[in-house]
């Protein structure tokens, strides 16, 4: 019978997070990683193959971990983003403010498929049109979690439901030709059910609906 491996991938995994949380990204070492688990380098580099190896996998990991969530209305997957960004700034920080290669995806997203999926069924548009719908909302959340995670702004979780629900709205006039108010209201509704039938609900003010 093998011999068991004393140290696991997932123990190296969860030191690494624990060293980043503490000192921040930039202490980032396998010899710091592996004082954290309490070995010599020699298992990290077995289990890898090198540090750059390990931190591809870390990304993998935290998001797996903090971001992949089952999510009910297009504003959860926000909601997710932004209380990481300030739940776990340092963290938040080593995944999207470090430097990429090019041709890199900017802004990696656990969720896409489902969050694409959803779109699709709620407001009743292309895979093309969820895909830069979102691409947009992306962008926009990346700005915000940047903010709140280095400390240039702090929000409150009703402050984050109400800017992601005001972005959200310029997003369906666009997207969805929603210039008056009750076409908006219809909108954001069917957001905030995603399985309300196009006959089903009843659609007035527009405050605190919708995502």
């Amino acid at each position: 019978m093998p011999t068991k491996k004393r140290i696991q991938r997932e123990d190296i995994l969860k030191a690494a997070v624990q060293v980043i949380r503490r000192e921040g990204p930039s202490a980032l070492t396998m010899r710091r990683i592996a004082a954290q688990v309490g070995c010599s380098t020699q298992p990290l580099y077995s289990e890898f193959g090198g540090q750059e190896q390990l931190l591809g996998v870390l990304c993998e990991y935290i998001r797996a971990q903090y971001l992949a969530a089952p999510c009910c209305t297009y504003r959860d997957f926000g909601r997710l983003f932004l209380q990481f960004a300030g739940q776990e700034k340092e963290l938040f920080c080593f995944l999207y403010l470090r430097k990429r290669a090019p041709g890199q995806t900017l802004v990696e997203d656990a969720n896409f498929n489902a969050t694409l999926h959803l779109l699709q069924e709620t407001l009743e548009i292309s895979h093309e049109q969820a895909a830069e719908l979102h691409h947009r909302m992306q962008y926009y959340c990346y700005g915000l979690g940047t903010m709140i995670a280095t400390g240039y702004r702090t929000m409150s979780p009703e402050e984050i439901d109400r800017e992601l629900a005001e972005f959200f709205c310029l997003l369906l006039e666009h997207y969805k030709h929603a210039s008056d108010a009750q076409t908006l209201a219809y909108w954001l509704e069917r957001s905030r059910h995603p399985m309300l039938s196009n006959e089903g609900g009843t659609y007035g003010n527009t405050q605190n609906k919708g995502l």
